[in-house]
């Protein structure tokens, strides 16, 4: 008996995605993991399954080549992963891709090729002003898509970085 690894989406030119939405794409080392995202009034993605840099931020795009198909991933949440008791509460610092938590949303924090910061609201995908080092935060995290009968487990952080 063979089990197929079966990860719902459905494939879409980059350029229709909206910003919250998660896709799959070739990437150099295999498949990207991103989230497109808004900053600055541009179009970008923020790579979830990437680090980049001594401290191990969340890289964000901002060149995207929109002639290209990806696997949209329509449904997909990011979630804490682990106990209840793996969220931390105070300074994120140490955990620079860390999910954080807080006024009923989630943020994740990335950084661009030139070194600057941005917290992008996971659901909308927009840059926020909010700072959220003080914010309750899981090292842990994952990606799910709902399916028929459950959810499909996409990516999970190691919380390691």
């Amino acid at each position: 008996m063979t089990t197929e690894i079966r990860i719902p989406g459905r494939t879409v030119n980059l350029d229709r995605l909206k910003p919250g939405t998660c896709y799959l794409a070739a990437g150099p080392a295999g498949p990207d993991l991103a989230l497109v995202v808004i900053w600055e009034g541009r179009r970008g993605a923020l790579l979830l399954n990437r680090r980049s840099g001594a401290r191990g931020d969340l890289p964000v795009l901002s060149r995207l080549t929109s002639d290209v198909d990806v696997l949209e991933l329509q449904g997909a949440v990011l979630v804490p992963s682990g106990a209840i008791g793996d969220i931390a509460f105070g300074r994120a610092e140490a955990s620079p891709a860390a999910l954080h938590l807080g006024d009923g949303r989630a943020y994740l924090c990335g950084r661009d090729g030139h070194g600057r910061l941005a917290t992008f609201d996971v659901v909308s995908g927009v840059a926020s002003a909010i700072d959220p080092a003080d914010l309750p935060h899981a090292r842990r995290w994952r990606v799910i898509v709902p399916e028929a009968d459950g959810v499909v487990t996409v990516y999970e952080s190691s919380g390691t970085d």
